[in-house]
């Protein structure tokens, strides 16, 4: 169980939420390839489908990061993930949107909160980096912008980099239960008083041989949690269709 602060918000924040949003600009100022959008690369069709699947035409990607994929620099991140070669213009324009948004904290262009709502909000590599004490009002604030669906991406094991206490950059490590449970609970509140929302989401995790896979699930219709990967003894991790869902 995920016991997050309900007391705090986007006014009033956790001292920790607004410690580490400052540390993250002085780590994203240090480089210019450093959270350039890289952890969304391997979604991008992911997301594609499932965005044509709901009829979205305008997104907010929340945690952009410098958000290059969405420019004409896409190639500066995707030249480095030799695997993935579908992308040949800006996210935008892949996805067919009408328009989009970016908003990241800790990257001062793109650091300014977004007023509006959209077909579908997106959180990639983004909350296992939030404080536990801050999640419950970071996911609510996410899913607040989105009007169709949500797409959350969420790694469920230590991260590479430190930050300057020493401690690990990914300061909530919780199991995909634990984060479902929590996120299913915040969509059904939501769903009380607004439309339904569709929830994808894909935990990076280990598996019992400590190999990386991905796990993916489906929340709708309140509340239903419905998974969306399955293991293949030939080819590992796959996709399910939500037609077969």
């Amino acid at each position: 169980m995920i016991d997050s602060n309900k007391l705090l918000n986007r006014t009033e924040p956790s001292k920790r939420y607004s410690d580490l949003i400052s540390e993250y600009k002085d780590m994203h100022k240090s480089a210019k390839g450093m959270f350039n959008g890289r952890s969304l690369v391997k979604y991008i069709d992911i997301i594609k489908d499932y965005l044509e699947n709901n009829e979205c035409k305008t997104l907010i990607d929340y945690g952009c990061g410098k958000g290059l994929l969405y420019t004409d620099d896409y190639e500066l991140v995707t030249e480095k993930k030799k695997f993935y070669k579908n992308l040949n213009k800006p996210l935008p324009e892949y996805w067919g949107l009408t328009k989009h948004a970016l908003y990241d904290p800790g990257h001062e262009e793109h650091s300014k909160l977004p007023i509006g709502l959209y077909d579908a909000a997106i959180c990639t590599d983004v909350l296992e980096h939030v404080p536990t004490s801050d999640l419950n009002w970071v996911i609510q604030e996410i899913c607040s912008y989105a009007q169709k669906m949500v797409f959350l991406n969420i790694a469920c094991m230590p991260a590479l980099k430190h930050l300057k206490d020493g401690s690990n950059a990914h300061v909530s490590l919780h199991s995909p239960y634990d984060w479902l449970q929590l996120i299913a609970k915040i969509i059904d509140e939501r769903t009380k008083t607004k439309n339904d929302l569709i929830a994808y989401i894909f935990f990076d995790v280990y598996d019992e041989n400590k190999k990386l896979v991905t796990e993916g699930y489906k929340i709708h219709k309140r509340i239903n949690i419905v998974p969306l990967t399955q293991i293949d003894e030939e080819r590992g991790v796959t996709l399910i269709g939500e037609e077969e869902c």
